[in-house]
């Protein structure tokens, strides 16, 4: 008698997700137009944590602060969260799921939350370009190798 052993297919769902931190400062006042177009910076960072054996934790964290001639006018920081389980997934690929996928799969929501805040505070909304989050993946872990190193 031959036993088959079937191997398990990986999966990897965002179980829960929401708003775990936001901040808004309107230092413009109510009622003002804005002239001209204000710098806007944008930094954006995830990361991630294990939380069981199957559960991890992943935190969008972006903050935005708009300036005109050295004037700060407005900061935004919010921490948007996902709670995501993964079943027989490999080492190889699971800081892919975390690091990449998931922030790509939350981004969108963070990205209405920061529109739905300017706009509500009186502001034109603020639409945040689509990031490449491979390639913020790929400049944090060349810049965690080149810690330390001379």
């Amino acid at each position: 008698m031959s036993e088959i052993h079937a191997q398990a297919e990986p999966t990897f769902n965002i179980i829960a997700q929401g708003v775990r931190d936001l901040s808004f400062e309107n230092k413009l006042g109510f009622g003002v137009t804005l002239t001209e177009q204000p710098e806007i910076n944008v930094n954006i960072q995830a990361n991630g944590k294990k939380i069981t054996e199957e559960t991890y934790e992943v935190t969008l964290m972006v903050n935005v602060e708009a300036k005109q001639k050295e004037k700060t006018l407005f900061l935004v920081e919010l921490q948007y969260v996902g709670v995501c389980q993964m079943q027989n997934v490999s080492a190889d690929i699971l800081p892919g799921l975390l690091m990449i996928q998931t922030p790509t799969f939350l981004f969108p929501y963070a990205r209405q939350i920061i529109s739905d805040t300017t706009s509500q505070a009186g502001l034109p909304p603020l639409y945040l370009q689509p990031v490449d989050f491979a390639a913020l993946y790929s400049n944090q872990q060349a810049n965690t190798d080149t810690v330390g190193t001379a």
